[in-house]
Order: structure tokens, then C-alpha cells, then sequence
């Protein structure tokens, strides 16, 4: 039961998250330069995180704890790397 209700949170903010990635990009172009290029790295990890996000909501339907630790390695590479060539950008725009 609680895989269930923690699954179903984590893929609410995934896809929180997926909106503000998509919908409300201005909020990342105060960190980085707004041009073509970061544009489609916004959109591309938008995409990511609505997958994610259904990809939790089938993990809780099927409640599996070793299903749901090879998520959530899954869910940490992609906050990793998002992270990392987030601040990559960070950085070339402080330059």
C-alpha cells in the first residue's frame, strides 16, 4: 500500500515538473541563455519526466519492490543528468 501512495506522489511531481519544463520556460531562462538550443534540452527533459511519471504510475499498479528499485535507479540517472548538463549550462552562460 505504501508503494502505491509513494509512486502515485513521485509521478504528480514528475509531472508538475514536465509542465514547468514545457509550459513555464522563462522560469529556467533567468539561469540560462534563451535561444534554440536550450529551448529544445527544456523540451526534451519535459518529455523524460511526463514518462517517468507514467512509467511510476504502472510501477504502483504493479507493486513490485524489485520493479520499483530499478525505477527509482532509473529516475536518479535521469535527475543526474539533467542536473549536471543543467549547470554545464549554468556555467558557459556565467563565462
Amino acid at each position: 500500500m505504501m508503494i502505491i501512495l509513494l509512486f502515485t506522489l513521485v509521478a504528480l511531481v514528475l509531472f508538475a515538473t514536465s509542465y514547468l519544463l514545457y509550459a513555464k520556460q522563462a522560469i529556467f531562462f533567468s539561469l540560462i541563455p534563451n535561444n534554440n538550443t536550450n529551448q529544445a534540452f527544456l523540451k526534451i527533459y519535459s518529455i523524460v519526466h511526463l514518462v517517468l511519471g507514467l512509467i511510476a504510475i504502472a510501477v504502483a499498479v504493479i507493486d513490485s519492490k524489485l520493479i520499483a528499485l530499478f525505477y527509482l535507479a532509473l529516475l536518479l540517472i535521469s535527475s543526474a543528468s539533467f542536473s549536471i548538463l543543467l549547470a554545464q549550462k549554468m556555467k558557459k552562460s556565467g563565462d
